[in-house]
């Protein structure tokens, strides 16, 4: 074993070490656990990744309670989080797999925020990956490519509402790159836009994510039916060495920066948040029992034998992002409001 290798093992058993004397004297015994799932029951999506979350999170929790996995959509997940916010129980029963989104619609909107919440009081419990998002166009769209949709011909694309991933993609590629995309709005999630993509009610959509897709539409993709024409992230995911990335299309500047707030959600792909004000040993616990979850062989075995794609993050980082996000400039902030704002 390397030096660095051994550092970060003993780094890691300090960092276990602390969870666990936290967490001492919580239990959730006898408790009935809600995972909540901000988007609706069908797909290839954040309904699995919920799912099988919550087959695993009670095996680990204190007291092993039962964690019931329960849909609650609306608004992109909007309408979850405000929940949780407002009136979720704060003894750690009420948790919510959120859209990657959620935590930036205050600070991207602004004043025109429906949310009710503020995102750097909840209480990130971690994150289940981190994520490439795409831009997919149907073979029958007005566009045939990326080059055409940038030319400037108009297609209808997809949205789950204000804050959601589609709505804030599509609106930031058409004020960037001056192209003519109707953003439709309406749709529950993710499934039912696809549904819309392939009754020819749409000519595409933004922010689904390519870990989903890959499996989810795999024989969409295969037969060309639907097409990746731009990777919607900060890198580009090994699997696409030759789609191009956004933030390569445009130079370094502001410009890019705005960018690069808007996409920076890709790094907390599918965020676990719980009601603020929780005690510090109830949210050890939680984050403690959520690393050791998706750690867990069989919780591995289980996404891989689905090609479910996962790349644990911590709590501690997802609130550190969201805390450094809402530090930015005021000069970068108001152009990402501007681009999320536009119609």
């Amino acid at each position: 074993m390397s030096a660095l290798a051994r550092l970060l093992a003993v780094l890691l058993l300090l960092v276990t070490g602390a969870q666990l004397a936290r967490a001492e004297g919580v239990s959730f015994a006898g408790k009935r656990v809600n995972l909540y799932i901000g988007f609706s029951p069908t797909g290839f999506g954040y309904d699995t990744y919920g799912r099988f979350l919550a087959k695993y999170l009670g095996k680990y929790l204190p007291g092993n309670p039962l964690v019931v996995p329960q849909n609650r959509p609306g608004a992109g997940s909007l309408s979850l989080v405000s929940y949780l916010y407002n009136a979720g129980a704060r003894d750690g029963t009420d948790i919510g797999l959120v859209g990657r989104g959620a935590a930036m619609e205050p600070l991207l909107s602004g004043n025109a925020s429906a949310a009710k919440f503020d995102a750097t009081k909840l209480t990130w419990i971690g994150s289940m990956n981190n994520e490439v998002a795409g831009f997919f166009i149907s073979n029958v769209a007005p566009a045939k490519d990326l080059k055409e949709v940038l030319a400037g011909t108009p297609i209808q694309v997809g949205s789950t509402g204000s804050g959601g991933d589609p709505e804030t993609f599509a609106n930031a590629i058409n004020v960037v790159f001056k192209t003519k995309m109707k953003i439709v709005a309406g749709y529950p999630g993710m499934n039912e836009i696809l549904l819309g993509i392939s009754r020819g009610e749409l000519d595409g959509v933004l922010g689904y994510s390519w870990g989903v897709a890959r499996m989810g539409s795999r024989d969409e993709l295969k037969e060309g039916k639907l097409k990746l024409i731009m990777q919607l992230a900060l890198k580009k995911h090994p699997e696409l060495p030759d789609a191009p990335l956004v933030t390569e299309l445009v130079p370094d500047g502001e410009g890019k920066r705005v960018l690069e707030l808007i996409f920076a959600r890709q790094s907390m792909g599918r965020p676990i948040t719980a009601p603020p004000g929780l005690d510090p040993a109830v949210t050890a616990a939680l984050r403690k029992a959520f690393s050791d979850a998706m750690h867990d062989p069989e919780f591995i075995a289980d996404c891989e034998r689905i090609n479910l794609e996962i790349n644990f993050v911590s709590g501690e980082d997802v609130q550190t992002l969201v805390g450094q996000l809402y530090s930015l400039p005021e000069s970068v902030i108001a152009e990402a409001r501007k681009i999320v704002a536009a119609k």
